[in-house]
């Protein structure tokens, strides 16, 4: 039996929960990210909620969420911004990862942000109502210090109520997530 899930925002994490952020996210991201991840919990921008699973001395799940408008032909939307999904790899194959999305979706919903937003892998997050995004994305790279506009394969979203993924330019407003 697995701890519950706990949310708390990113402005009340302190150092010790920092340490072991850190430590997940370097332990489940590797490569070029791992670095980054050993000295900042997050990607590119600090998100302003969290889900995470935790045992005495560790976070064994977690998930961030970033607060995000993004610019359409049809006008500014709220998206909820998922980043971050990491299970240590003593805990994964547990359906975590589902409980985690569950739990952020259903706060989303309750908030009235209409989508969810990620950048992963298709067959890890479709069983969570995720469909690609075909759309050109605008997004600020800030390895080139410069605005690209092209589509990303890895670019997914999970309506979270009636409205419909509007079609043409996405504007993320910044970085990817």
């Amino acid at each position: 039996m697995l701890p519950p899930i706990e949310y708390i925002p990113d402005s009340e994490v302190g150092a010790t929960l920092d340490e072991e952020l850190r430590a997940l996210l370097s332990t489940c991201f590797t490569g070029p990210h791992n670095e980054r991840f050993k000295r900042q919990r997050f990607f590119s921008e600090m998100p302003q909620h969290r889900w995470l699973i935790r045992e005495p001395g560790r976070v064994i799940a977690h998930m961030a969420v970033h607060d995000k408008s993004i610019g359409t032909p049809a006008g500014d939307f709220a998206i909820g911004g998922i980043a971050e999904v990491s299970v240590h790899p003593d805990f994964r194959s547990r359906g975590i990862v589902k409980q985690l999305v569950a739990a952020a979706h259903a706060a989303l919903a309750r908030r009235g942000v209409p989508f969810a937003f990620l950048f992963g892998n298709r067959d890890v997050y479709r069983s969570s109502g995720y469909l690609p995004v075909n759309n050109p994305l605008r997004f600020f790279d800030p390895a080139r210090n410069e605005w690209c506009v092209r589509p990303d394969g890895a670019a997914m979203v999970a309506p979270l109520g009636s409205t419909p993924w509007p079609e043409g330019e996405i504007d993320l407003r910044g970085p990817t997530f």
